[in-house]
């Protein structure tokens, strides 16, 4: 029986909500009070059914969740097909863990952006270091800007997003060094002593560091690495920058004390684990560009060419994960069943600018001529450039579209005359050229 509501307050009038509290309990009561004499439920109601609907949570449910997962596993397309899990039977595929890489932005004392660093870690034993120069010139939409810029208007995001579209890569990390971590960073392995061509002077043309030997301790890192006259060029600074990571990094690798930050995330992830092992420092290779606006500080910019970018990244970044639809997304089949899923082919593709998703084997082996097939939203110019990075390969148009994939290249008997079989016969996760290798739950289409 539901209580009639009380009629409106007048105008003016103040509602008692304490009163309409208490009628409203007073009702909850007297309801109570009727079903009560109207009867309690029954045996079936009080034990039989939540036993039984116990029992279909605890049963039923279950398996038509495990059905569901298995179809969603097992579907590609809209159609169920069958996973293979051996890495050496036809039909196997998997899905490359691109290689983990981080930006990070180094810092003047002044708080202005000095340069970018990109490091990479092609394995738990190698990775690289590449410098890029403050003064590199982007694409914007409103023309070109050097990433100092870039950072005055916005740090370290717009720096990261630009970096990542000319060197086409997404990274897995960004951070920042500002000049005051160098003292923490560096601490436990000073002094640093390296040679240097020239000397280092501050913005007044005074030399704070002479040319030849110098000692390094942690507090002057930060003046050595950023100090820079109006006479400094660019590439010069890059050359001293080099010269600091080698012998920092030395130390750092024969070194028994732990790092002084944490080794899981940031910069601590990434110089613990190139240390360790096999490593490349460079600069990033980059030409005269023209001289910034007035209204951006009218200082000179460089540029970087595409061929260049690709090079500087394909050497220590062999799995790239590509900035958002500047890399072809590619599957790497072995059509021969001698090629270890295609991963000596794979590198290669990415080195020419395709991002490489999936490796595994064909369907069937026994294929003669390497295919390059290319899906309805990719270009023919784009398959011609994977073309051109295997040296062969038949280029196949399909009217398809493919959302695993933008490109398909199946390895046939030619590849393996040319460039030999794969020595490891299998895929590892211990390769020094890629990372774990998760088996595909989806197959694309050919």
């Amino acid at each position: 029986m539901t209580p009639e509501l009380p009629p409106p307050p007048a105008s003016g009038d103040e509602i008692d909500f304490s009163a309409l509290v208490a009628e409203h309990n007073q009702s909850t009561v007297a309801q109570s009070a009727e079903s009560s004499e109207a009867g309690s439920p029954s045996r079936w109601w009080r034990i039989g059914y939540p036993v039984l609907v116990g029992a279909f949570v605890l049963v039923v449910v279950p398996l038509l969740v495990f059905a569901g997962l298995r179809v969603i596993l097992d579907s590609s397309d809209g159609k169920l097909i069958k996973r293979v899990t051996d890495p050496a039977a036809p039909g196997y595929e998997a899905v490359v863990e691109k290689t983990p890489t981080a930006l990070a932005a180094v810092v003047a004392t002044d708080g202005s952006l000095d340069s970018v660093i990109v490091f990479a870690l092609s394995s738990d034993t190698s990775g690289g270091v590449l410098l890029i120069p403050g003064s590199l010139g982007v694409e914007t939409t409103f023309g070109l800007f050097p990433l100092t810029t870039l950072w005055k208007l916005g740090e370290l995001d717009p720096v990261a997003t630009e970096v990542g579209k000319t060197l086409n890569l997404s990274f897995t990390e960004s951070f920042v060094i500002a000049a005051s971590d160098w003292t923490t960073l560096v601490g436990p392995y000073a002094p640093l002593t390296l040679s240097i061509p020239d000397a280092v002077r501050d913005a007044k043309d005074a030399i704070v560091f002479p040319k030849g030997s110098v000692t390094l301790k942690s507090d002057q890192i930060a003046t050595f690495l950023t100090s820079r006259s109006a006479k400094d060029v660019d590439l010069n600074l890059l050359i001293r920058q080099e010269l600091f990571w080698k012998a920092w990094l030395s130390k750092v690798k024969s070194s028994s004390l732990s790092f002084p930050t944490p080794t899981t995330s940031g910069l601590g992830r990434f110089v613990a684990a190139v240390a360790r092992g096999q490593l490349s420092i460079s600069s990033l290779p980059v030409v005269l560009g023209p001289i910034a606006p007035a209204a951006l500080g009218g200082a000179q910019t460089y540029v970087v060419k595409e061929s260049a970018a690709l090079a500087s990244v394909a050497a220590i970044v062999p799995f790239p994960d590509g900035a958002s639809g500047r890399r072809p997304r590619i599957r790497v089949l072995d059509g021969t069943g001698k090629l270890s899923n295609g991963i000596n082919a794979a590198i290669m593709l990415n080195a020419a600018g395709g991002q490489v998703d999936v490796v595994g084997n064909a369907k069937s082996y026994g294929q003669a001529t390497t295919q390059i097939i290319y899906f309805e939203g990719t270009t023919e110019a784009e398959a011609k450039t994977m073309q051109k990075a295997l040296t062969m390969g038949t280029i196949v148009a399909s009217k398809q579209s493919n959302s695993g994939a933008d490109m398909t290249v199946i390895l046939g008997e030619d590849f393996v005359a040319k460039f030999g079989p794969s020595s490891s016969g299998g895929v590892s996760s211990t390769s020094s050229t890629t990372t774990t290798l998760a088996p595909s739950t989806t197959t694309a289409r050919k």
